[in-house]
């Protein structure tokens, strides 16, 4: 089996994070991935559903770390994936499939308010086991409300 080209591989992750069942339930869609960096963004829309306070209709608290924590996570998904280097790519998604968030840090720095939020993922640092990301969530006014760091083992 040989490693998937860099537009497979875009295609993989974004075939990926169309399955995560709570992506499609608060509407988070991946905008841009880029290989390189790597780096990730995703956007949704305010909907009642994700309101967490009615009376100043803001974002729920949980939405919003939902939201980093998805877009960390694939993010350090693909820095994982390019760390692994020249194993076999049987022995990659076996090492991938076990991702998972050993700790997230979160600050709401504003109220959620907006329309259309986004979410940024970078990646701070690759080991062999642990990628670390920074995440940022803005709002339609292109405000910052709210922040995380995340440490992901694979």
């Amino acid at each position: 089996m040989t490693a998937p080209s860099s537009s497979e591989f875009r295609e993989l992750v974004r075939s990926f994070f169309e399955q995560i069942p709570f992506n499609r339930q608060i509407g988070l869609e991946m905008r841009d991935l880029d290989l390189e960096a790597p780096a990730l963004s995703a956007q949704f829309e305010l909907r009642p559903e994700l309101i967490g306070n009615p009376w100043q209709n803001i974002l729920h608290g949980g939405v919003m770390a939902t939201a980093l924590d998805t877009v960390g996570g694939l993010t350090a998904m693909v820095a994982a994936y390019q760390r692994l280097g020249n194993i076999s790519l049987p022995e990659k998604v076996e090492r991938l499939s076990k991702l998972g968030t050993v700790d997230m840090r979160v600050d709401y720095l504003k109220p959620g308010r907006g329309e259309t939020f986004v979410c940024r993922g970078s990646v701070l640092r690759v080991g062999n086991k642990l990628v670390v990301t920074r995440m940022e969530l803005h709002n339609d006014s292109d405000e910052l409300i709210a922040t995380g760091t995340a440490t992901f083992l694979y």
